[in-house]
């Protein structure tokens, strides 16, 4: 199926999506991220797959938000059945595999009629039969794709048994285990697919280059969103978790202070995370100068997560 700019696949999706995910969860978000796909790209790209990507890449997102709330947003999880739900949710990323050729079922019966679950599933179902196996060269990159969407899996269970058993880990850790949810390299791989230059023999420096990004992605989007992880108790939030290593909170406090003074006690760390964004983008930008790839831009790689404008109204 090939998408008509004027009728976004995203839209359509939406529509299913909101009946059963978070209140926080707002259109202006996917229409943002949408947007911003129409410039983030990869310069090898055929410029007229542009469109179709950005909105194959907004519905990943759409997806990764499901799975990333059946993680870690306690009132969601508890009010869907728990562990079981999450580790569902979570099997979906996982069994991307199986997803592509009919052959993936669920894992727990007693969820075959849960509406998340079932929606999450006929959603990503589609986006994979239908669009992403269509790209052009799909087939030369299936094996990077399907193992960074575990690594997506990967990312959110550790935040969501970070979130259950109240672990404190080392920020350090903390970022290079959910940096994948940013879903940067799923995206430029995606863009891979649709580029017929690109040059396979700089595949893993090109990777390295894509997670770095990740990295710089998901703290840029911390900076900005921290605050909504307060009301979803998501311990795993850098902000948060670095608070909890550095004892200026404890998990006590969310069930006790109130969501102001815990932005107040907050604030300073919200700071520090710039300090390590600052840090997390000149690696990149190293990285970036001394890998000399040539199959695409590098420097507008880069300067685009640089210099991306993430949207608070629409991540709040």
């Amino acid at each position: 199926m090939i998408i008509n700019e004027n009728k976004t696949l995203w839209k359509e999706y939406f529509l299913n999506f909101r009946s059963v995910a978070s209140p926080l969860r707002k259109p202006a978000l996917f229409n943002w991220l949408y947007r911003s796909y129409r410039c983030l790209y990869l310069s090898c790209v055929d410029p007229s797959l542009v469109s179709r990507l950005a909105d194959i890449k907004t519905c990943l997102c759409i997806i990764d938000a499901a799975v990333d709330d059946s993680c870690d947003y306690a009132l969601l999880r508890e009010k869907n059945g728990g562990d079981s739900f999450s580790y569902e949710m979570l099997s979906i990323l996982y069994n991307t595999d199986k997803i592509e050729f009919e052959k993936y079922k669920l894992l727990d019966a007693n969820l075959n009629n849960n509406i998340y679950v079932k929606t999450t599933l006929e959603i990503y179902s589609d986006l994979v039969r239908n669009q992403i196996t269509s790209l052009p060269r799909y087939c030369d990159f299936k094996g990077e794709f399907l193992l960074a969407m575990r690594n997506v899996a990967e990312s959110m269970e550790f935040s969501y048994l970070l979130n259950k058993n109240k672990i404190v880990y080392p920020f350090s850790h903390v970022v290079r285990s959910r940096a994948a949810s940013t879903m940067v390299e799923i995206h430029s791989l995606l863009d891979l697919m649709s580029s017929k230059n690109f040059d396979t023999s700089e595949l893993g420096k090109a990777i390295v280059l894509f997670k770095l990004a990740d990295i710089v992605a998901m703290l840029s989007n911390t900076i900005n969103t921290w605050t909504r992880e307060i009301t979803e108790r998501d311990y795993s939030c850098p902000v948060i978790s670095l608070a909890l290593e550095k004892k200026l909170i404890k998990f006590s406090d969310f069930e006790t202070v109130s969501a102001e003074n815990l932005k107040e006690k907050l604030s300073p760390v919200s700071e520090m995370i710039e300090s390590e964004l600052d840090k997390a983008i000149l690696s990149m930008k190293e990285f970036a100068e001394n890998s000399e790839i040539k199959s695409f831009d590098t420097s507008k790689f880069v300067n685009s997560y640089v210099n991306l404008y993430w949207q608070t109204d629409a991540m709040n």
